[in-house]
């Protein structure tokens, strides 16, 4: 190269990706104003691949100071604080990107804070900018679901899973709108439809919103079909979860179903058995305890626990004659000696049950069961107080015999107040002993939970409604119990109340009447003789 020549360089502008050349022998000036007019040549909007919502799409980059606003925008969402999500997500939108996301959850969030026209504006800005993007339809439908336009929010979500086959916030909105007009049948039917077409991996939460529809409506069929989608889920442990939820709505004959076909685990075994017992297929449970398959699929301690509960003493003695020793064989042996009534040989073998082995509580509250029968009351106080006294059954034991004994206040204290199961517990102590208002105060704080005994649930909610003047609704919820459980004595006469209260006369004296006959606690004796005597007004 000759001296007077002058080498060309080539330069790429990030912006617009051309190119240009210039060279050295042009001034400092004449490079700054060419660099100049390169920056002024029109530029490409750059995009970057995401993940949004399971799902890779193209869309604007982010900047790290509009990202961090749009988390704080969601944190604040999730706790429902709409107000406070709106003005993140106004933060978020000021960064210069124009994100649909950012734009439809600004919308969104101006709706939950009561902005409605800033919430229309957003959206205007929105489909202006993405005209065919699923987000945006999902998000106009949610807004109008929230104003109450109920058809035009489903023509939007269908329009958004149209637009986004895979992605199951869409079905997942329809579903929800559809369950919440009382077509939670239709709901199951479009979430099963997704599910069955989806990739697993992008179907969490429609199946999320299928285990939670399935809880709600208290369909253990629909749960089944929700794990079955489950990858992570096996056959048996679908079953046992889908008849788990069967027990708990008191639907015995339907969790045996749902266990047919899966009696592999014990869990699994344990629970179909219950469940037989329950639904009055008794023998049907005997007969497999007693076959070779029960021996291979559950412990001989276990099948001795299944066969007390169906009441074969007999069975159980003769199949732990030749086990081997342990604290399981004591116990179970304890309580079959207990339920044929040979209470020496049950105390004895009971008390041999050691401190720290896992029957050991249920072997002390069995111990105690026997003392009583005995007329052995400080006996059977000594057998509770020597197990822990964390265990609510066992409280629950020594609160009755202090409450037989006249020691109230001795019960009492055994009793945290703050705690809803606690309250529970303490309502039914003072059942127990004749106080029936506390009793309904008590029963009325409790919270219930899936989880509590259905009698607490029918209590409790029988109670809260007659606290808020809703005696006709607590009548029908006493009156499904007690067809259920006629054994519950307390609600039996609990009800007697309520019908008197509302003027039922009649039907409060059949039902007391009947009640009365096979009352034997003398205190609910003496307080129902009353109520038939009394007035009708004079009834809570």
């Amino acid at each position: 190269m000759r001296r007077g020549e002058v080498k060309p360089r080539v330069l790429v502008d990030r912006a617009s990706g051309g190119r240009f050349e210039y060279h050295g022998g042009v001034g400092r000036l004449g490079s700054i104003l060419l660099l100049g007019l390169a920056a002024c040549a029109p530029s490409a909007p750059r995009t970057v691949p995401r993940v949004v919502d399971g799902r890779i799409e193209e869309g604007a980059a982010v900047s790290p100071y509009a990202y961090e606003w749009f988390i704080e925008g969601e944190i604040q969402a999730a706790k429902g604080q709409h107000d406070e999500a709106a003005m993140a997500f106004e933060s978020a939108t000021a960064a210069p990107a124009g994100d649909v996301v950012l734009l439809t959850r600004l919308a969104e969030e101006y709706e939950m804070s009561g902005a409605a026209r800033r919430a229309d504006r957003a959206l205007s800005l929105a489909r202006r900018a993405y005209p065919d993007s699923a987000h945006v339809a999902l998000a106009a439908g949610r807004i109008m679901r929230s104003r109450g336009q109920i058809e035009a929010a489903l023509a939007a979500f269908a329009l958004a899973a149209e637009r986004a086959p895979l992605w199951a916030d869409p079905v997942v909105a329809i579903a929800e709108t559809l369950a919440s007009r009382g077509h939670a049948e239709r709901a199951a039917v479009v979430l099963v439809e997704y599910l069955e077409a989806a990739p697993p991996e992008l179907a969490g939460s429609a199946r999320a919103a299928l285990t939670a529809l399935a809880r709600r409506t208290g369909s253990a069929l629909t749960l089944r079909r929700a794990l079955i989608f489950d990858p992570g889920s096996l056959p048996p442990t679908q079953a046992y979860r889908a008849a788990k939820l069967a027990m708990a709505l008191e639907q015995p004959a339907l969790a045996a179903r749902l266990l047919e076909g899966a009696l592999i685990t014990e869990d699994n075994v344990a629970l179909w058995l219950r469940a037989l017992a329950e639904s009055g297929e008794w023998p049907r449970a005997v007969s497999y305890l007693a076959s070779a398959q029960a021996a291979r699929a559950a412990s001989i301690e276990d099948r001795a626990i299944l066969l007390l509960d169906l009441h074969e003493e007999e069975r159980v003695l003769r199949l732990l004659a030749a086990a081997e020793r342990s604290a399981q064989v004591q116990y179970a042996r304890g309580r079959a000696f207990l339920a044929s009534g040979d209470y020496l040989r049950a105390a004895s073998t009971l008390a041999e049950v050691p401190f720290g082995a896992a029957s050991f509580e249920a072997s002390m509250i069995a111990l105690a069961e026997c003392s009583l029968s005995q007329d052995r009351t400080g006996a059977a106080a000594e057998a509770l107080s020597a197990a822990p006294h964390a265990s609510l059954r066992v409280r629950r034991k020594l609160a009755a015999i202090y409450v037989d004994e006249g020691d109230l206040r001795a019960a009492l204290r055994l009793f945290n107040p703050k705690s809803s199961a606690e309250r529970a517990a303490l309502a039914g102590i003072f059942e127990r002993a004749g106080r029936y208002d506390e009793a309904a105060a008590y029963y009325a704080a409790v919270k219930v939970s899936a989880s509590s005994e259905a009698r607490i649930r029918a209590r409790a909610s029988a109670e809260q409604l007659a606290s808020r003047g809703l005696r006709r609704s607590a009548i029908v919820v006493l009156e499904h119990w007690v067809a259920a459980a006629p054994d519950d004595l307390f609600s039996r006469v609990r009800l007697v109340e309520l019908l008197q209260a509302e003027r039922r006369i009649e039907d409060a004296n059949e039902l007391g009447q009947a009640t009365l006959e096979v009352v034997d606690d003398p205190r609910l004796q003496r307080h129902l003789s009353v109520l038939l005597r009394s007035p009708p007004n004079a009834a809570r």
